[in-house]
This record gives structure tokens, C-alpha cells and sequence, in this order.
């Protein structure tokens, strides 16, 4: 999923686990928004006060618009539940390299959010390998008060993504459920 398929390729169906998903979304979006808190990660700077810095790459919000939604008014849109689950799968590992190459001394986001992304996508979604992928920005200069404000507004930029991606594992598992 890292490199774009070949044209007329297509990558293998992703399913969602219906027994772990739900929490484990919530759980991501709990520890993202518990370290947004933290004093020790971005010492002396007031997270919640900055604002977001988005890098989008990937087309999760056009792809995962649910079908007959206010949002795409006009259009004739078709819920494509597998090409919405590649995207967050892709915005997963795009932020996940990102705060990999933060150097973490204090291993806060390792301990938190990495740990939470790790959770849910190994155990969320099937077919899933943890590989490489290219950081959204870079984390250079990491330690000095320019590097932690980067790395705040990227967090918070997840966050907005976090909820996102909590919004379109309850619409698929309630469509799911209405199915059976």
C-alpha cells in the first residue's frame, strides 16, 4: 500500500475486524488527544492554543463520504467501502513514519499514539504490514521549540484525521449490522 499499484492492478481487500475495531479506533483517538495535554512532550508550549498543520495525500475524505450524505449533494456518489479503508489504512502509515522519525525522548509518543496506530492497524484491519512510508513532513530539529511546535501541529492535524477515521469505522460497522 506504501507505493501505488500498477495501472489495473488492485491491492487486496481490506475488511474491518468487527470484535476489536471500535475500540481500538477509540482508543487511538483517546491517547492522541491525552498526549495533545502533555507538558513533558512539548514543554513550555500550550498545544491546544496552535493550530493544525494538514498534509493531505491521500483521499480519505472524498473517498469515504457515506453514501445519500449531505455532503455530496448533487453528485451521484457510491459508498466504496474498500477504497475507503485503503485511505485511512495509508493516512495511518503516513502519520505513523512521521512520529517515528521524531526522536522521543521520553518515549511519550511511542508509549501512546504509535503504540495505538500499531494496535489498529495489526489488529483492525487484515492484510495489513506495518512497511514504510514516507513522512507527511519533516521532523527535523526535533528538540528545539520550532521541531516541537511542528510536531504539535502535526499531532493535532491527526487528531482532526483520528475522528475522521472514528466516524467512518462506526459507518461501516453500522451499515454492516443493518446487513445482517
Amino acid at each position: 500500500l506504501g507505493a501505488p499499484n500498477p495501472v489495473g492492478s488492485q491491492a487486496s481487500p481490506l475488511q474491518l475486524d468487527r470484535n476489536t475495531c471500535k475500540g481500538l479506533a477509540r482508543s487511538l483517538l483517546w491517547n492522541v488527544t491525552e498526549t495533545l495535554a502533555d507538558d513533558q512532550l512539548f514543554r513550555g508550549l500550550n498545544c491546544t492554543d496552535q493550530s493544525a498543520e494538514l498534509h493531505n495525500r491521500t483521499q480519505t475524505l472524498a473517498v469515504c463520504i457515506p453514501q445519500h450524505s449531505k455532503c455530496s449533494e448533487g453528485q451521484d456518489y457510491t459508498f466504496n467501502q474498500d477504497a475507503c479503508l485503503h485511505s485511512v489504512l495509508e493516512d495511518l502509515k503516513q502519520f505513523r513514519a512521521t512520529f517515528k522519525a521524531y526522536s522521543d525522548q521520553g518515549y511519550v509518543l511511542k508509549q501512546t499514539v504509535l503504540s495505538s496506530i500499531d494496535d489498529l492497524m495489526q489488529n483492525c484491519f487484515s492484510a495489513t504490514k506495518l512497511d514504510s512510508s514516507q513522512t507527511l513532513v519533516s521532523m527535523e530539529h526535533e528538540k528545539s521549540f520550532k521541531g516541537r511546535l511542528k510536531l504539535c501541529k502535526v499531532l493535532k492535524a491527526f487528531h482532526i484525521r483520528v475522528i475522521t477515521i472514528n466516524r467512518v469505522v462506526n459507518h461501516i460497522l453500522t451499515l454492516d449490522a443493518g446487513a445482517n
